[in-house]
């Protein structure tokens, strides 16, 4: 078995200077740059880190990062505000903020989703 000392994610962008500038002043993220990329500080814990793919960087197919937020649909007319609209997604019932609304967790979270410059997904998801 092996020792874990410590454990992060990470994932790929094709434009660091884009993704800082997205994470920091859209989402108001605390954000690090490092000689190897950027460390997203969403928790004040372990970082979550982003990493300059270049040209050959596509979007993940899955969502990379889920930030859990007091009220999905306020964090949506925030974004909106800014220019960030939440994807919708076919068969899908979506509010009129974007948000995929849920009245039973057995059923999923209250969430809604956006992409960043890199064309990942993000999901915002109400606690």
């Amino acid at each position: 078995m092996i020792s874990v000392q410590q454990a992060f994610s990470s994932f790929s962008v094709d434009d660091l200077d884009a993704a800082e500038a997205f994470y920091r002043q859209v989402l108001g993220l605390e954000v690090r740059r490092t000689s190897m990329g950027l460390e997203l500080d969403v928790t004040g814990g372990t970082p979550v880190f982003v990493y300059p793919k270049g040209p050959s960087h596509a979007p993940a197919s899955h969502t990379v990062l889920n930030l859990v937020v007091a009220d999905v649909g306020a964090a949506a007319r925030d974004l909106a505000g800014r220019g960030v609209a939440l994807e919708r997604y076919d068969g899908t019932p979506h509010d009129a903020d974007g948000v995929v609304r849920s009245d039973d967790p057995s059923q999923g979270p209250t969430i809604g989703w956006l992409l960043d410059p890199a064309g990942n997904t993000v999901a915002l998801i109400e606690g």
